[in-house]
């Protein structure tokens, strides 16, 4: 069976290349600092060097989702804030006439319209459409595409490969349910540290057994970039803690596993380097079927 779908204008899937993903936190309390982008420079200079790394999408985070029982901060959820930095992030965006899709990271209809509005093509939400019941009707309204991450009742609480699959195919029902087109779904198994039930071998689990949510027939995003679960299977051999900004090589190397087992798209911090990884990855994966 071929999976294929489109994010955006960009046709994702089996038979293209692995699509990579870039993040901008706007948020000045996401968990990797290098991530965070707030003045008009530092957006220009992230946008940029993005681009010429030839992302194939950029996520643009607004209100930060680390969880405080990890990092010790925790930020609000209000569409007010969302919508004032997207507002500088768009105004930044138009004015260097580039042409990379925009993804924009929320749980709320109002801040989602307003992306929609204003130059995004997709919305990636973290909560499955569990959060707010109006965002995928907007999403239909504005014939865009939407990323889907495995959820319940709070973004993450779910983790056994069983339960988060029938999460995301209750997420992908709410989405058809309001209008939004089929092949514009892309689902997210939700790795990382959301809840303090999980463990890292929950994560591990999913990257080994990607290729169960083929069941669900939708192409399938990854985002390992510098989470905690590879922070602490590099602390078992260092013996210390290790941060994200030392989380680099070891997102890699999950991340090539993950290509390997059937991730489509992979949405991380470290556009280029991650590209030259999927690159290897797929390559490798189409000498399997030879």
């Amino acid at each position: 069976m071929e999976i294929n779908g489109k994010l955006g204008e960009i046709t994702v899937g089996d038979n293209v290349k692995t699509r990579i993903m870039g993040v901008i936190n706007l948020s000045p309390t996401s968990f990797f600092k290098g991530s965070i982008k707030q003045s008009k420079r530092e957006i220009e200079c992230q946008l940029l060097k993005m681009s010429e790394a030839n992302a194939d999408f950029i996520d643009i985070g607004t209100i930060s989702s680390a969880p405080a029982f990890l990092y010790n901060q925790q930020e609000e959820l209000s569409s007010q804030k969302e919508i004032e930095r997207l507002s500088k992030f768009f105004s930044v965006y138009n004015e260097m006439g580039l042409k990379i899709e925009i993804s924009v990271d929320t749980q709320s209809s109002k801040t989602a319209d307003y992306a929609l509005s204003h130059g995004a093509t997709i919305i990636n939400d973290i909560s499955g459409f569990k959060s707010d019941i109006e965002l995928p009707r907007v999403i239909a309204d504005h014939d865009a595409s939407a990323v889907v991450m495995g959820c319940k009742e709070n973004p993450g609480d779910v983790f056994l490969i069983p339960d988060i699959i029938n999460e995301l195919d209750r997420s992908i029902e709410l989405g058809l349910k309001e209008g939004i087109t089929s092949f514009k779904i892309v689902i997210d198994p939700g790795l990382g540290g959301w809840v303090s039930q999980r463990e890292e071998s929950h994560d591990f689990m999913i990257i080994k057994h990607l290729d169960k949510f083929r069941t669900l027939k939708h192409c399938i995003l990854i985002g390992i970039s510098r989470k905690s679960f590879i922070g602490k299977i590099l602390a078992i051999s260092s013996e210390q803690n290790v941060p994200p900004e030392k989380r680099l090589w070891g997102s890699l190397a999950a991340t090539a596993i993950a290509v390997l087992n059937g991730a489509h798209i992979v949405r991380t911090h470290d556009v280029q380097a991650t590209k030259d990884t999927c690159i290897i990855a797929k390559y490798l994966k189409e000498l399997n079927k030879k």
